[in-house]
């Protein structure tokens, strides 16, 4: 293959050469209209939010389109959106891609202050933009003629030494400024920066025009192109409020318009640019819009401790202890009637129903609760009917009180309490021998009361006095 042929500097164009191009706005001026409409109805906080996470988009992807590291979507909006994710990019990317994304940060926010404060562009800005965003790269690669070689990186002033890349497929040397053309070339481009004609263009023809003169020169050994989408944020930061973004899979179509206006067709790049502009208003509207929420870890976070009932126990295990409660209650009470028989003419009858006997806040009803009735009877002439429902009953959440109770009565009231760890891991004895206690009382006190209401119906009949 002969030797690749180098090109001419071509000079940037002025930027009244830039402009002969008509530059259509209307969809981009529709696009601005919405941002400002969701800018009006979100607070401080979301606008604010809104626009740090596109400008860590561009942070992020710049170095990507130079090659530095990779990136895709993915990573892209998980690391914007999640203060985590961002703080722990060395673990995914290691540390050299951390810094220099961070470096990329702190250019952006540095040309957000000068946006902000609409604070002319100088050549000593830039080199300070220059010195910021590539604060962490010691070096950059040559070719010569003894191979590839890593350079020092001169940070904040102009080049020393050619920089002009080789396209492979054209076999052709680009020719960006020479090094004593450099200095005259940066002087020129902020005359046209500073210029009226520049102050009253639309922001997006700014942002192209900065962009593709500063490119053309190739002012600095190495950054140039995050310093370029760094200087093009200035204009579209000032109006509609964003960065440019121009993710790393664009790199294609955005090489192309790159190419196409430096054979003089500057519409390909400058639509190009109101593309990626309209691309992220529309990113930021929505964002904008979105309503604060937790996010789904928060959410899991939440629906994991309320599907925990009291003492930290899952609740299906919580329900299945009141269960094992209402047993153990029923089987003392089976006691009681065997130790405390009636006779003819009393008979006591147990049966179940589903439900529960009482409300009872703050307790709740577990899952397929069930109710002990008691129904007592005296046989004629002395008739009388005494019917007693229990129920269990389980503390909701975490307030103070029993686990448990056992409700039910005539009145309805709380006839004995438990807590889990009477039932776990296994019954207690002591909850044992409450539990007869209390049942022998209720087995005693029903005789009792229907002794006595038979005696009422023998009076009321004349059978006694």
């Amino acid at each position: 293959m002969a030797a690749p042929e180098l090109a001419e500097y071509e000079p940037f164009p002025s930027f009244e050469e830039f402009t002969e191009v008509d530059f259509d706005d209307t969809t981009f001026s529709q696009f601005a209209d919405i941002l400002e409409q969701a800018r009006a109805a979100a607070t401080k906080e979301q606008m604010a939010a809104a626009v740090e996470k596109a400008t860590k988009w561009a942070a992020i992807d710049t170095g990507a389109i130079e090659g530095l590291y990779e990136v895709d979507r993915g990573f892209t909006f998980t690391v914007a959106a999640e203060a985590a994710a961002w703080d722990n990019v060395h673990l995914q990317k290691g540390e050299s891609v951390e810094r220099a994304i961070q470096d990329a940060l702190n250019g952006y926010e540095f040309v957000l202050d000068v946006a902000t404060q609409s604070r002319p562009i100088t050549e000593t800005w830039i080199k300070e933009l220059h010195t910021v965003i590539c604060a962490s790269q010691d070096t950059h690669a040559v070719i010569t003629a003894a191979g590839k070689q890593d350079h020092p990186l001169p940070k904040g002033s102009y080049k020393a030494f050619p920089n002009n890349p080789l396209n492979l497929a054209a076999n052709q040397i680009h020719g960006y400024a020479p090094v004593s053309d450099t200095p005259a070339e940066m002087h020129r481009l902020i005359q046209e920066l500073n210029s009226e004609a520049f102050a009253t263009a639309h922001p997006v023809v700014q942002a192209a025009y900065a962009h593709y003169a500063f490119v053309c020169v190739h002012p600095f050994a190495d950054g140039n192109g995050r310093v370029s989408r760094a200087l093009a944020s200035v204009y579209l930061y000032r109006s509609p409020g964003v960065p440019l973004v121009i993710f790393a899979d664009q790199k294609p179509a955005y090489l192309d318009a790159l190419e196409a206006a430096d054979r003089g067709a500057y519409r390909p790049f400058i639509h190009f640019i109101a593309d990626r502009a309209v691309d992220v208003v529309r990113m930021v509207s929505a964002d904008m819009r979105r309503q604060p929420r937790p996010s789904v870890s928060d959410r899991m976070q939440e629906m994991r401790r309320a599907l925990l009932g009291r003492g930290g126990l899952p609740h299906e295990e919580v329900d299945a202890l009141a269960s094992l409660l209402f047993d153990e209650f029923v089987a003392a009470l089976d006691r009681a009637m065997v130790s405390n028989p009636v006779e003819h003419p009393l008979s006591i009858r147990k049966g179940f129903a589903s439900g529960s006997v009482a409300r009872l806040e703050p307790y709740r009803n577990p899952p397929n609760s069930r109710i002990l009735q008691l129904e007592a009877k005296s046989a004629p002439p002395a008739s009388a009917k005494i019917t007693l429902a229990f129920s269990c009953m389980i503390m909701k959440g975490q307030a103070d009180g029993p686990d448990f109770v056992i409700v039910g009565g005539s009145p309805v009231a709380v006839v004995e309490e438990a807590l889990i760890r009477d039932l776990q891991p296994t019954v207690s004895p002591a909850l044992t021998y409450r539990l007869d206690v209390m049942a022998e009382d209720i087995v005693l006190g029903l005789v009792d009361r229907t002794v006595a209401a038979g005696a009422e119906t023998l009076r009321k009949t004349g059978y006694s006095d």
